[in-house]
């Protein structure tokens, strides 16, 4: 009976760690104390043509959530389908949702694992030979990045969220006020 009590114990544990897992997630989404520039660096888009992202003359947005991955990452695979959501409750308020891998893989073959992964409905851009993802000091995959519209970086996190929850979007949104 004891250990049977106690087994029961730990699997409640267990499962409120589980469940608030990600309930403070929306605290790791705040504003960096020091602004950093998105680099005016090349990336390639899913046509293999380059270009820089120009966040306030080229893209119209209030700003850009923008995701590192790869896919050998296996939480990279996972956090997908939650940035495709983020994608469609958030373009209400101006904010976009963009990915840029930093594989090596050939792009057709990383654009059809992301159509066989959830993100068919992202922008997609590719920095093959990491030079944002150095510039920017970022140390892994996944990390995601808010840029406001003036291409200043406002926040960072690494690792996986459940981006498509109201706590994050709520967060994200008050960045930008």
């Amino acid at each position: 009976m004891l250990i049977s009590n106690f087994n029961k114990k730990i699997i409640i544990l267990l499962f409120l760690a589980f469940l608030s897992g990600n309930v403070y997630a929306a605290e790791y989404i705040d504003k960096i104390s020091v602004k950093i520039k998105f680099p005016t660096l090349k990336v390639l888009d899913n046509k293999e043509k380059p270009l820089i992202l120009k966040f306030n003359q080229d893209l119209e947005k209030k700003g850009y959530v923008i995701n590192f991955w790869a896919t050998w990452c296996v939480p990279c695979k996972e956090e997908l389908p939650d940035l495709s959501l983020l994608k469609s409750k958030i373009k209400k308020y101006n904010i976009d949702v963009l990915t840029i891998s930093i594989d090596k893989k050939n792009i057709k073959d990383q654009l059809e694992f992301l159509l066989n992964n959830g993100a068919s409905n992202l922008d997609h851009f590719f920095d093959k030979e990491m030079k944002i993802f150095k510039s920017l000091k970022l140390r892994g995959v996944p990390t995601t990045i808010i840029v406001d519209q003036n291409s200043y970086v406002i926040s960072k996190h690494e690792g996986i969220l459940k981006w498509g929850e109201d706590e994050i979007i709520n967060k994200i949104k008050s960045l930008f006020n």
